[in-house]
């Protein structure tokens, strides 16, 4: 039973930066539940009940690692021939449960001493997630007292109609000339689109940071990460979701608007209004597909037995489509709206095509996966803003923004990974006077409030700072593409 939940807590634990901490509870039920089971079953079978522990414990330990020794054995090949797919690993795995439990129940003498050892070996185990966990939970308790408390930008009252405010973050949606010269797919038409319809298109904007977390709590607090002496995850996250424009808009009356993204960081559930979607009864959370993946249930997805992926892949599909819609109807909602709109596309995983069709398996072209998510989202999101132009009574304010270019596997490079799509619409501002070519995601905020809401905040130079995967923390200066021009 201990090593069961070391398991979950240690995924959890890995995990801790992405997933929300109410997320592992099910599946840490889930892997006690099988652990009471399985030791019910030994103990039926065997009637010294250290024997039937251990064996439980073999049975559980098989159970419970199958996924994850699977992933680091699975590409292992001799010439052309790969060496542990699932047809030999599970055999292996069998055999050698088999040889564990003849052992246990035949050959092991004082089996209270390994129950004990094993016991101790569990608990020790545990102690470092349990560890870590705990202690994210302390600091974001801290960080978001904090940042709750903060204020970057004082409330200035106006009396003249206000704009609702739609914030749109397209995922990892690179700038025109990245999609075209890297990857060979011409969204001109997109960005015509957009112009066509009163947009202006900053041709030259990137990012100022490479990952999510950094670059929405930069523009969402107006400033860069160092200014605001901010140097952890947990701080990232806190002042992402109590962040100083939120805190603005609401001294002004406005009611905040979120949706489920699947990414803890970017869901304010405490929002005025939070646009829940629908779940189905057979849709399996992400955090509890993870726990699936590392047990012998692997076997299940990978071969996509019972049709299991359409069931885990259902919520992904679920929030980008409920979001469209709650989209389209927020117009007709009383007060003033700032609307938190994250879509986490066209970033993996690729469950769209082109045409909005359902893609159960990763594409083996992911340059593909990820070009068909783009053109399912780019029509998607011209019908959200035409509907959303025609029904509202004041001329809404509306930005599009990638949080960072495409994916590392796509973009390997800083002058890949940091061009952005950034369009705004801002009714009754001249555009080409207010707006220009380089503006990064951290003015967004600082044009806006100083155009409609009587702020005089300086803009701030546009830098991008890039890291590798490997290294978030570790940032350096990337070369801009165009000169910024405030």
């Amino acid at each position: 039973m201990l090593f069961a939940g070391f398991c979950v807590l240690a995924l959890m634990a890995y995990n801790i930066r992405e997933i929300a901490l109410s997320d592992m509870w099910a599946s840490l039920m889930f892997a006690l539940l099988i652990s009471i089971i399985v030791y019910g079953l030994t103990r039926l079978l065997i009637h010294d009940w250290q024997r039937a522990a251990l064996v439980a414990f073999a049975v559980l330990f098989s159970f419970f690692t199958y996924g994850q020794i699977y992933y680091f054995l699975k590409d292992v090949n001799i010439g052309s021939i790969y060496v542990f797919r699932h047809r030999t690993l599970f055999v292996l795995y069998g055999l050698i449960l088999i040889l564990a439990v003849y052992w246990i129940v035949s050959r092991a003498e004082e089996p209270g001493n390994w129950t004990y050892s094993l016991n101790l070996l569990s608990i020790y185990l545990l102690i470092y997630p349990a560890f870590v966990i705990s202690s994210n939970a302390i600091q974001q308790f801290l960080a978001y007292r904090s940042a709750l408390s903060a204020r970057v930008v004082k409330a200035q009252s106006i009396n003249s109609a206000r704009p609702d405010i739609y914030y749109i973050i397209l995922d990892a949606y690179g700038r025109g000339d990245i999609l075209k010269n890297n990857l060979g797919f011409d969204n001109s038409a997109f960005l015509e689109a957009l112009r066509e319809r009163g947009f202006y298109v900053a041709d030259c904007s990137q990012s100022n940071y490479a990952y999510t977390e950094y670059s929405l709590s930069s523009t969402l607090n107006v400033d860069y990460l160092d200014n605001l002496n901010v140097n952890s995850k947990v701080e990232r996250i806190a002042i992402l979701k109590q962040n100083a424009v939120r805190s603005f808009l609401h001294a002004q009356g406005y009611l905040s608007v979120s949706a489920p993204t699947g990414w803890d960081m970017t869901e304010w559930k405490d929002a005025d209004l939070y646009l829940d979607f629908d779940r189905t009864y057979s849709a399996l959370p992400e955090f509890e597909k993870l726990v699936m993946d590392t047990t012998v249930l692997r076997i299940v997805s990978d071969f996509n037995l019972f049709n299991i992926n359409r069931f885990t892949n259902n919520n992904h599909r679920s929030r980008v489509l409920s979001l469209l819609n709650h989209l389209k109807r927020l117009p007709t909602e009383e007060g003033d709206l700032f609307v938190f709109a994250h879509f986490v596309i066209p970033h993996p995983p690729y469950r769209f095509g082109s045409n909005g069709e359902w893609l159960d398996e990763r594409p083996e072209d992911l340059q593909a996966g990820y070009l068909g998510q783009v053109i399912f989202i780019n029509r998607e999101i011209l019908q959200v803003i035409d509907t959303i132009l025609a029904k509202s009574e004041t001329p809404p304010i509306i930005i599009i923004q990638g949080d960072h270019g495409p994916p590392q596997q796509l973009a390997p490079s800083s002058a890949q990974k940091m061009p952005i799509l950034n369009a705004y619409y801002l009714p009754g501002m001249d555009s080409d006077k207010v707006l220009y070519s380089s503006i990064s995601p951290v003015n967004t905020f600082r044009l806006i409030l100083n155009s409609y809401f009587g702020q005089t905040l300086p803009l701030l130079e546009d830098i991008s700072y890039y890291a590798s995967p490997e290294d978030p923390d570790a940032l350096e200066l990337a070369p801009y593409s165009c000169p910024s021009q405030p």
